[in-house]
Order: structure tokens, then sequence, then C-alpha cells
């Protein structure tokens, strides 16, 4: 499994507990926001797929509670990379519910990626884009699969 080795898997979950643990809920929000800005600096398209959580208003609680749900769902993805049946179910899952969403695109998920790799080293003191790059490949190749 070249593509998220075990030692990336290790860096993944390592720096990925540094960002998101528990003890740093208080930044979550703001952490969330910031890969998110990034990603509609990368693509203001992008943008058109949250308008019914309030996307153009950061400040409003679903447009907050909607950026933690879609990373939480990344936590948990995270956080099965040692599992990989219990991923690949889980990423059929949010496969099935990207694939119900008008206007998702399988190009977001690649922008999504640069976005992480762009916000997360600023709040991870020892980030590994590397493993991120091939651990995140590894999760948005099966989500965005059937997407156009």
């Amino acid at each position: 499994d070249d593509c998220c080795s075990a030692a990336d898997r290790h860096e993944v979950l390592d720096n990925w507990k540094g960002i998101w643990s528990a003890e740093f809920t208080g930044r979550r929000v703001a952490i969330g926001q910031a890969i998110f800005q990034e990603l509609f600096a990368l693509d203001p398209n992008a943008k058109g797929v949250f308008g019914r959580v309030n996307v153009d208003k950061p400040s409003e609680a679903d447009w907050k509670a909607h950026v933690i749900r879609v990373i939480n769902g990344l936590d948990l993805a995270v956080n099965l990379l040692e599992d990989p049946k219990a991923l690949q179910e889980e990423l059929k899952h949010l496969a099935r519910q990207h694939r119900e969403r008008s206007g998702v695109k399988a190009v977001y998920f690649d922008e999504m990626e640069k976005a992480l790799l762009k916000v997360l080293p600023q709040v991870s003191s020892h980030f590994n884009s590397g493993a991120w790059d091939r651990c995140f490949t590894r999760i948005a190749d099966v989500i965005k699969a059937e997407l156009p």
C-alpha cells in the first residue's frame, strides 16, 4: 500500500492529533474556516455548493457548523487510516453523500487538498506534506470517483 504507507499513516495521524485533538476544540472553527477560505480562493465556484449553509456569512452558526461537519468527516477518515475495511466503508458512505449533492465536482477535492496543504502546516509544527498528500489522495480518490 505505497500510496499511503504505514509510515505515512503514522505521520498523518500524529500531525492530526496535534491539530484536531480535543484540547484544541477552541480553534477548530478557525482552522476549518481557513481551509474553506483557501478552497474558495483557489476556486470561487466551489462556494456554490454551500449555498444552503450560509457560505457567504462565515460568522453565522450554520456555516460554522457545516465547516465542523466537513472537517469531522476528514477526522473520521484520518482516524480510520489504520483500519482499511472500515475506512473503505466510510469513504463509500461519503461518496454517496457527495454524489447526491448538486454541483459537487471531483476537482473540488483536488483543491481541498491544496487548501489543506497550505493551511495545516500553519498550525502544525512538524507537518509532513508528502504523507498528507499521499493519504488525502487515497481518501479523496474514493469519494470523488463517481463525481463529474
